[in-house]
C-alpha cells in the first residue's frame, strides 16, 4: 500500500492524485471529491495524469501528495492496465495536501 507512517496515534497514508491542471484551483480550494482516485505511488498519478491530459486536450498536468488516514483508502481496482489505485470514498479536505507539482507537457518531449 501506499507509505504509511504515525500521526498523533493515528495511522497515516502518503497518496497522489494525478490530473490535468484545468483542475488545480479547484482542489487547492475545496480539497478532493467523494470517490476521487488516488494511487499508491507518484509515478502511477503522473502516468494517470498525462493520459487523461493527452483525453483531454490539456497542456498540463497537477500532481497533489496527499496525507490522510489510513482508514480513509479503500483499495481498488479500476484501470485495467494499473496497480497501485486507491480510492478516497469521502474525499479529503484542502488541508490534507502537502504539495502541488505542476507539469507543463508543452515542454516535455516528445
Amino acid at each position: 500500500m501506499a507509505q504509511l507512517a504515525q500521526k498523533d496515534k493515528v495511522a497515516v497514508v502518503i497518496v497522489f492524485h494525478g490530473t490535468t491542471i484545468e483542475h488545480k484551483e479547484s482542489i487547492e480550494r475545496d480539497g478532493l471529491l467523494a470517490n476521487s482516485y488516488v494511487a499508491a505511488t507518484r509515478d502511477l498519478s503522473v502516468e494517470y495524469a498525462k493520459t487523461r491530459s493527452l483525453s483531454r486536450g490539456s497542456d498540463g498536468v497537477v500532481i497533489f501528495e496527499i496525507d490522510v488516514p489510513d482508514a480513509a483508502v479503500v483499495e481498488v481496482q479500476s484501470w485495467w492496465w494499473a496497480t497501485g489505485q486507491l480510492l478516497l470514498p469521502y474525499g479529503c479536505e484542502p488541508s490534507n495536501i502537502l504539495s502541488v507539482e505542476d507539469l507543463d507537457l508543452r515542454t516535455e518531449a516528445e
